[in-house]
């Protein structure tokens, strides 16, 4: 394939909006389309908010922002979407029927070498979506704000090609991302595997009543949370030594918490309409700050530190 240039990002919301801005900042030609009108609208707003966090913190020109709107083009059509791309990108719902619908649909409609990628965390696309170009369907897994975060885990399919593969790490490679392929489909893949065996046992300690929410987090952040940008995990294990870490496993006295599920916390706090960000309280209040101005906050401090692990060469 020649230089992508052409991309179409299905699904406008939490992921979507980021992952348009981030293919429109690389010098793209994005559709985004969604549903409703109205969430393609809350999406532009949203990248302009983003785009004046970087304006502020010097790290885009002023005069940028309307250049990279301008490159964004919105549609609840994924016909006018998919009809010229040659990268696709489907953000939408965590459901094998739509999933399923949604690349039946784009195999139709978009030219026959365009490459069509799911932001699956967890589903096993290549079980179930069916498609005229297995060579050209793989997953590209990002993260949280997409337009921030450097990672995309790039999982190949049993069908996928090598040529697919190269074009996808070429890309992202473009727009300043970090991809990391991963060799067959498991679920979570990396990053969601280690997150989720954290989030087991920080929900452990709070059921069982050994910490609060701002003891684990303060535990996270003032220790193995300081090393983990710098060391990693397997680099941590060289400093602590081998023989140490062998020692370690060989501890019959720890024994991980079973992954039961739920959260007896997490039940209560949902039953009293404590969602989070988003309803302005979960396990912290927020004190009456909108989900805007708390990813704001978010943003900054992200941005900050990215910059920082960039200038010590720890990041792209």
């Amino acid at each position: 394939m020649t230089k992508v240039q052409n991309v179409a990002v299905l699904g406008a919301g939490t992921m979507g909006h980021s992952l348009a801005q981030v293919f429109a900042q690389g010098g793209c030609n994005v559709w985004l389309s969604d549903l409703q009108e109205g969430i393609l609208q809350k999406a532009k707003k949203m990248i302009a908010s983003n785009l004046k966090t970087l304006v502020d913190l010097d790290l885009l020109e002023a005069n940028q922002p309307p250049v990279i709107l301008d490159r964004i083009q919105t549609t609840t059509k994924i016909e006018t979407a998919g009809k010229e791309a040659q990268f696709v990108i489907e953000a939408i719902i965590e459901d094998i029927a739509a999933k399923k619908e949604m690349f039946s649909a784009l195999d139709r409609i978009c030219p026959p070498e365009a490459i069509l990628a799911s932001n699956t965390s967890f589903l096993d696309i290549f079980k179930f979506v069916e498609t005229k170009r297995p060579d050209k369907v793989l997953i590209t897994h990002w993260f949280a704000p997409p337009h921030l975060v450097p990672l995309v885990e790039v999982v190949r399919g049993p069908l996928t090609s090598e040529e697919s593969i190269d074009t996808v790490k070429a890309f992202l490679t473009r727009l300043g991302k970090k991809p990391i392929v991963i060799a067959k489909f498991l679920p979570g893949f990396i990053a969601n595997r280690l997150q989720g065996a954290l989030r087991v046992e920080a929900h452990f300690l709070l059921d069982n009543g050994y910490a609060t929410p701002e003891d684990i987090d303060v535990a996270s952040k003032a220790s193995f949370g300081l090393r983990i940008p710098i060391l990693g995990l397997m680099k941590r294990e060289d400093y602590a030594g081998l023989d140490t870490v062998q020692r370690n496993l060989n501890n019959r006295m720890y024994n991980p918490p079973e992954a039961r599920g739920s959260s007896k916390t997490l039940d209560r706090l949902i039953e009293k309409g404590k969602l989070g960000v988003k309803t302005g309280s979960g396990f912290y209040d927020y004190h009456g700050k909108t989900a805007e101005e708390l990813m704001r906050e978010r943003d900054i401090k992200l941005i900050k530190l990215r910059e920082f692990l960039r200038e010590l060469g720890e990041l792209p």
